[in-house]
């Protein structure tokens, strides 16, 4: 068996996570898109301007996918979890393998 290099670590883990939010009805296959003004934000997560999981679905997903489709290196450091773990607090149960799914997609990260 072939060990998958960090890209393709990337994209099924991207998968995985895919997988939880249609489990959860929050994956919108790009259905609830933020309006346009909703990207012009320095606020990390664009907690500001968006639910987390759309920054999950049109953000992260969007941005990764292009680094995997190109010659950009990886970032050196991802840490979505905690962030997660923040928003869903007092929801643990009905949200924590998704957490357990971001937790996993930035360990890819630290090899």
């Amino acid at each position: 068996m072939n060990k998958l290099n960090k890209k393709e670590q990337v994209v099924l883990s991207l998968s995985n996570i895919q997988k939880e939010l249609n489990k959860l009805g929050l994956w919108s296959d790009g259905k609830n898109r933020p309006e346009d003004s909703a990207f012009n934000t320095n606020t990390p997560f664009f907690m500001d301007t968006m639910e987390f999981h759309q920054w999950l679905e049109f953000v992260l997903f969007p941005r990764m996918m292009e680094i995997v489709n190109s010659d950009t290196p990886l970032p050196q450091k991802v840490l979505i979890h905690t962030y997660a773990q923040e928003i869903y607090r007092g929801r643990w149960q009905e949200y924590k393998d998704l957490i357990k799914t971001l937790i996993e997609f930035d360990k890819i990260f630290e090899l």
